[in-house]
């Protein structure tokens, strides 16, 4: 029984792995085919002139890089754009629904209105491809929204400007550094040997490059505000009035719907028979794609791969961008230069090995770049006045306007002064907020910081300093008094007094009394100085006039009084003669009277000196009974 059991066992897993074996074959084949007929059924061409990946990148691959495993997904073999194909012949092969319409344009997010934030919103996603229960791809995808895409993204040339004239590569990291870009992406397609921009290129508002006429499919943003899609005549780059634009390879989705196949007969050349174009579409690869949402928002997308290897056909990624609601889609350079970068990180997976480590793969150096970036401000640093904030410039100082080119002061300075960033710079005499304020009395100059230095109650100007003097006054200080013989404002008026004689320096009035001191005193001394020089006799004419009528006078007072005095003298001595008594001589004494008077005998005789009263003195002792 053991036995059996044991057989029983035996069988079966025989059983199964014959049936696994049969269902692994038998898958391998479907796949095999389905392969074959996916082939068919998108393109319905036939394969034998299609080039492998291999033979591509060896025939195009730059010298110098030959040592270095290059992943080149190129659309075509030895030039760009589809050869002697007219922008009419592309109006005539698209469908009839579209009429003579050959883009599609959609006024983008946010235009003319307020920012909103925030400004790029990225995820990343594996992508599962399960085409059989044994067939399973997971390719790593990334996705950013852009919102005001007028303002917020921008065509970049390789490294700087002018890089496209100068034939520049550079990696998306160099390429962005300049603007910040907070997510930036690989676009335009170039020649890997020359480095050379292809297709139309307009930058910031500036054609950088004109393709004449190249018929793929182009990404831009008019000024307009509005997003274009799809293929443009040469009159076009001019009357679209692009803000941004790059070209593409092939059309992905238009209005909404694949647009792949249609896309496919109009950008393949019509010597190459749509060989090297088809590979282009249906081998996997990394791919980069730029479109937009039904609301105008910018799209970018990108699936990490390596040619022939991983990543995603271009069928495949339309399927997977209608899913995710894109309305419009154009397909730039992918394979090796596939890069995706966010906040100046590198988040993809080159497929490129690095020249320095061939074990590790490194980011290609490109062409342009789209970028998306923090909003600009009208002008670039705002004048070099202000700080640009999410495209509004905060002006310093003084400054205004949206670009801060304007000087804004308060009242315009009063028409006194000179606006500046920090605020009214006043001329000489004013000051103030807004210079409207002259100098107080006594202060001059800028911001009336300077004292004046005027003398006699002079006023002092407001500018220079300059002394405006009083009528009498001179110098430049006022500290001079008018000439002599002149008089009045500015010491200009010549003085009237008769006789050459100085008038009042500051009324001109000819009144000797109203003089100053001052004068009077110099012109006695000058003429004291004047006469000592010059050896003169003094005018004294007066002074011996006064003298000798003093000198008469007093002689004649001195005579009358001598004449009387001698009158009266003569009266006394005769009338004192006559008087004297006869009396006996009397014995001498040892004295003598001084002085004595004899006595009339008659009233008579008394009478004749009562106008003269005299008084008798005498220094003798009178004897007893004397009377």
């Amino acid at each position: 029984m053991n036995g059996d059991s044991s057989r029983k066992v035996q069988f079966i897993l025989i059983c199964n792995f014959v049936l696994n074996l049969s269902i692994f074959v038998i898958c391998t084949l479907q796949q095999s085919t389905s392969d074959n007929l996916d082939g068919t059924d998108i393109f319905t061409q036939d394969f034998g002139s299609v080039k492998s990946h291999r033979t591509v990148r060896e025939s195009n691959a730059p010298s110098q890089d030959a040592d270095v495993e290059l992943d080149l997904l190129q659309p075509y073999t030895d030039h760009h754009g589809p050869k002697h194909r007219t922008h009419r012949q592309v109006r005539e092969c698209q469908d009839v629904r579209y009429g003579n319409v050959t883009h599609s344009k959609i006024l983008s997010h946010g235009f003319n209105k307020n920012l909103s934030l925030p400004i790029a919103t990225t995820r990343h996603k594996i992508h599962v491809i399960q085409e059989t229960y044994y067939t399973r791809r997971d390719v790593l995808m990334h996705f950013s929204v852009i919102n005001n895409p007028f303002r917020t993204v921008s065509v970049l040339e390789p490294k700087r400007e002018g890089g496209c004239q100068e034939d520049l590569r550079a990696t998306v990291l160099e390429s962005s550094e300049e603007e910040q870009c907070i997510v930036a992406i690989n676009a335009g397609f170039f020649n890997t040997t020359s480095g050379a921009c292809k297709g139309n290129i307009v930058s910031n508002g500036h054609i950088v490059q004109d393709s004449g006429g190249i018929q793929n499919a182009h990404f831009g943003i008019t000024k307009s505000g509005h997003l274009f899609i799809g293929y443009l005549s040469e009159i076009d780059l001019i009357t679209q009035d692009f803000q941004q634009l790059v070209g593409g390879v092939l059309w992905l989705i238009r209005d909404g719907k694949s647009y792949l196949d249609e896309s496919i007969k109009i950008e393949c050349s019509d010597t190459e028979e749509t060989g090297s174009l088809q590979y282009f579409a249906s081998v996997m690869s990394a791919r980069t794609v730029v479109g937009h949402d039904k609301e105008g928002r910018v799209v970018f997308v990108q699936a990490d791969g390596k040619t022939g290897e991983n990543g995603l056909d271009l069928k495949e990624f339309v399927e997977v961008l209608l899913e995710y609601g894109i309305v419009n889609a154009v397909n730039l350079d992918g394979g090796g230069s596939a890069t995706y970068t966010v906040n100046g990180t590198l988040v993809n997976y080159p497929s490129d090995t690095c020249q320095d480590d061939k074990k590790f793969n490194c980011a290609r150096n490109v062409s342009t770049i789209l970028c998306a970036h923090l909003p600009r401000c009208p002008e670039v640093n705002c004048s070099g006045h202000g700080q640009c904030v999410l495209g509004q410039c905060h002006c310093q100082g003084h400054w205004t306007g949206s670009k801060c080119d304007q000087l804004f002061c308060p009242s315009n300075c009063s028409g006194h002064g000179t606006c500046t960033s920090d605020g009214c710079s006043c001329n000489a005499g004013y000051h103030g907020d807004d210079c409207g304020t002259p100098c107080s009395p006594g202060f001059y100059g800028l911001d009336c910081r300077y004292p004046c230095s005027c003398l006699n109650g002079a006023d002092c100007d407001p500018v220079r300093g300059l002394c405006h003097c009083p009528p009498g006054y001179t110098g430049a200080q006022c500290q001079n008094v008018c000439p002599y013989g002149y008089h009045g404002e500015g010491c200009k008026d010549q003085c009237l007094c008769d006789d050459g004689c100085p008038c009042h320096p500051n009324t001109g009035s000819c009144n000797f009394s109203t003089l100053n001191t001052d004068i009077l005193q110099a012109g006695v001394c000058y003429s004291q100085k004047k006469i000592k020089e010059e050896h003169l006799v003094p005018d004294q004419s007066s002074l011996y006039r006064s003298c000798l009528v003093a000198l008469v006078i007093t002689s004649i007072l001195a005579a009358l009084s001598l004449l009387v005095n001698i009158v009266l003298a003569y009266k006394v001595f005769t009338k004192e003669k006559r008087k004297r008594p006869r009396q006996p001589r009397a014995a001498p004494t040892h004295t003598r009277p001084l002085h004595t008077i004899a006595s009339s005998d008659t009233d008579e005789e008394l009478s004749s000196f009562s106008d003269y009263p005299m008084e008798q003195t005498s220094f003798i002792k009178k004897p007893k009974g004397y009377s």
